[in-house]
């Protein structure tokens, strides 16, 4: 099925970085800044501004993005999936890191 033409026209948002997005890139530490994914994929950023307090959507966005699950997609240049992994790691450890309880080991 050829997907391109079911896809809306872009909107603003998916075209360049919101406000909400460049605060979002300007308190990521520099070596887990997405920097070639705000330049390629704006929208992605400005989404992830939406829910980066929410760490149940983000790690669920992470995993959307990461994650083929429609088949027949192009997917990220390698450089783009790079930052996204460390983006990804950098979310999990420092920003909202898994709570412990008093049973890990």
């Amino acid at each position: 099925m050829d997907y391109s033409k079911r896809r809306h026209q872009p909107e603003k948002d998916d075209l360049e970085l919101s406000a909400a997005g460049q605060a979002l890139l300007a308190s990521i530490e520099e070596p887990a800044r997405p920097k070639q994914l705000a330049a390629s994929f704006p929208r992605i950023v400005n989404h992830m501004a939406k829910l980066w307090k929410t760490p149940r959507e983000m790690d669920r966005y992470f995993e959307d993005l990461l994650a083929d699950t429609r088949g027949n997609r192009q997917g990220f240049p390698l450089n783009i999936l790079t930052e996204l992994s460390t983006l990804k790691d950098h979310y999990k450890t420092k920003v909202f890191p898994a709570r412990r309880d008093v049973w890990d080991s």
